[in-house]
């Protein structure tokens, strides 16, 4: 699948190859239009600094959000995404156990630990909310790079995303130069590293780094893997970057090449050895702010 394709293509490709995809697909191709209107509504949190050390943009950040339109984010993609498994949290939620902004919080801040206790306020024993943090907070995130792509340190070189701390979904080996890009899964954002160096643990030495191939999947697709940490990180190789919006996406269509990785004994690190970012999600005095269709 062309890295150039439109979003579009790639959901209705994905759509016709995993048919029990398409509520969840729904529910991302929502959240990335959502993420146009947080950055036309001026639904931003403020930004004071820039990367000067190893902390992300979002870091430390204070999002005033609207309860009411929060909450009917979440239930909708606990709804869509996970149907009769999501009942127990649907339920907690419109009783109040469960807080909306509080979900909304620890999903943009990708707070494993809260999550979990969440989930068990929630009485979610089957991993639903981990599941569908990074869509609840894909909105904000991607409304995010839009709007702070351009404060990003030029000298960012760190394996973490400069914009939310999230590890890369994709590597991209890019243009005739052949520079290798790494690319969030999260917020879409793309920042240059070395060809040599696990984005995860730092690895440099050659002896511990090396490529896999699956056998399913085209010439210009490889995993780069690292025995140093057992981590992994799908590569394409594209003339052009992938649009920050499809990155999600083509995460998503390069399966095969994650089932691939873990048959060899590699992992996706987890989200708890990223660096951590605190954000807080606090109560819009705008109550017009987001008033917008439903």
């Amino acid at each position: 699948m062309a890295a150039q394709e439109s979003g579009d293509a790639v959901l209705n490709a994905l759509g016709a190859e995993h048919p029990e995809w398409r509520p969840l697909l729904a529910v991302v191709e929502q959240a990335l239009l959502e993420a146009e209107h947080l950055v036309g509504a001026g639904f931003m949190p403020e930004l004071e600094r820039s990367n000067s050390d190893d902390q992300p943009l979002l870091s430390g950040a204070v999002i005033h959000v609207t309860p009411r339109l929060v909450e009917r984010w979440v239930r909708r993609v606990v709804t869509a995404a996970a149907g009769a498994r999501a009942k127990p949290l649907l339920e907690a939620v419109a009783a109040g156990r469960l807080d909306a902004l509080s979900v909304f919080e620890a999903a943009v801040s990708r707070d494993v630990d809260r999550l979990d206790d969440l989930a068990r306020v929630g009485r979610d024993d089957g991993g639903v909310l981990q599941g569908l943090a990074p869509v609840i907070a894909m909105p904000m995130l991607q409304a995010c790079r839009r709007a702070w792509a351009d404060r990003v340190s030029a000298g960012w070189a760190h394996g973490h995303c400069p914009i939310c701390g999230s590890w890369p979904a994709l590597a991209e080996i890019r243009g005739l130069d052949g520079s290798r890009h790494l690319r969030c899964g999260s917020c879409g954002d793309d920042w240059r590293t070395e060809w040599l160096r696990c984005p995860f643990c730092g690895e440099r030495d050659h002896e511990n780094l090396g490529s896999l191939v699956s056998p399913d999947s085209l010439e210009r697709q490889k995993i780069d893997v690292c025995d140093g940490c057992g981590g992994y990180l799908k590569t394409i190789t594209t003339l052009a970057p992938i649009p920050p919006e499809h990155v999600v996406l083509q995460d998503l269509a390069t399966l095969v090449l994650d089932v691939a990785a873990l048959e060899q004994g590699y992992r996706r690190p987890s989200a708890r050895g990223r660096v951590p970012v605190s954000v807080v999600a606090e109560r819009s005095r705008l109550r017009t702010l987001l008033r917008r269709r439903s």
